[in-house]
């Protein structure tokens, strides 16, 4: 999708050949609009680096593990999670705020790793899932403390697996991510982050899909029920990207994907008789429809992409459903083909009126 900048540059243009436009505003009203931050190939490398690092020194521990003392193993666990967040203290104080969150981002890989491996060297015996509840608070504090991003997405990716594994049925303990996938988002847009803003918004879904995964009876409901939330959601970020707003696109996408993902499923989840049948489908095929033009319509590929792939998956949901009767999938996609028609000339019309 097209930056704010770049949507306006064009509008511009096509306003200026209209004649509606001084020419000579063009640089000025373009100059007002601060660029979109973009990652330059200092702040790649310092990525790259830190995750080679990172790679280097796992293999080699890993080589030399079996044949170390285990006060010699817990220094080690402890000396690389404390170089790296004091080598990340360090760049942040130069001024280089890259290096430091690929720092910090690997220091909370490390207190995560150090946990599991300080229960190994003295034969801790523990629940893993508060390990990691613990480890997303490690990686939560040094993403607070740094004002960093990449410890940020490791917590909330810690608390997503800790939330799946919990035994048993029935909503009876909410899931962190519910309440730290909101604050992740939130967070990227204070701190201008947009892979933070990735990791909320799939935070955001994962939760949903939480929630209707522990329904006591029937997830159907529960799975529309969040599919309309994250419909509303998408709404928003498509307001927010229309007006310009820094990853209102990343949510608009993320949330249209989920709203669509989850009203397929919802027409599964009851099994045999909770099949919702090809009433279900049909709404499928018109909702994914729908993305496809809405998706176009805003020059959104991620929404588009939803699209594409909701008809190709609404499609043959109908042709299973239908027992590969092929004149009845024909008749049927007749009548969804002359109902596309007919609302696209509806909407064709408006917009020239």
């Amino acid at each position: 999708m097209a930056g704010y900048k770049e949507r306006v540059a064009a509008d511009l243009d096509r306003w200026i050949a209209d004649g509606r436009v001084d020419p000579g505003q063009r640089e000025a009203i373009l100059a007002s609009i601060p660029d979109a931050r973009r990652l330059d190939a200092a702040s790649a490398l310092a990525w790259i680096g830190a995750i080679l690092l990172g790679v280097a020194l796992i293999a080699f521990i890993a080589a030399n593990w079996e044949g170390m003392p285990r006060l010699a193993r817990f220094a080690v666990v402890l000396g690389v999670f404390l170089a790296a967040a004091g080598a990340a203290g360090w760049s942040a104080h130069k001024g280089r705020a890259a290096t430091a969150n690929a720092l910090l981002t690997f220091a909370a890989l490390a207190f995560a790793a150090g946990v599991g491996l300080t229960g190994q060297i003295f034969d801790i015996v523990g629940e893993p899932r508060a390990a990691l509840y613990g480890s997303a608070i490690a990686a939560a504090l040094l993403a607070f403390a740094g004002g960093a991003s990449g410890p940020a997405i490791v917590c909330l990716v810690l608390l997503g697996i800790a939330d799946f594994l919990e035994p048993g049925g029935g909503i009876d303990q909410m899931p962190w991510l519910v309440i730290a996938a909101p604050i992740g988002a939130f967070l990227a847009l204070r701190w201008k982050s947009a892979p933070l803003a990735h990791a909320g918004a799939l935070g955001v879904i994962i939760a949903f899909i939480w929630f209707a995964a522990h329904a006591n009876n029937n997830g159907a409901p529960m799975l529309l029920f969040f599919s309309v939330w994250l419909a509303a959601l998408a709404y928003g970020g498509r307001v927010l990207s229309l007006q310009g707003r820094d990853f209102g696109g990343v949510f608009y996408g993320w949330f249209a994907w989920g709203a669509l993902a989850l009203f397929a499923a919802a027409g599964y989840a009851g099994g045999g008789a909770g099949d919702l049948g090809i009433v279900h489908r049909l709404a499928w095929l018109g909702a994914a429809g729908g993305l496809v033009a809405i998706g176009r319509h805003d020059r959104h590929a991620l929404v588009s992409a939803a699209g594409i792939i909701g008809l190709i998956a609404a499609i043959a949901a109908l042709l299973t459903d239908l027992g590969l009767d092929l004149i009845a999938a024909a008749a049927l996609f007749f009548l969804a083909a002359i109902a596309a028609l007919v609302v696209g000339l509806i909407l064709r019309r408006r917009a020239k009126a």
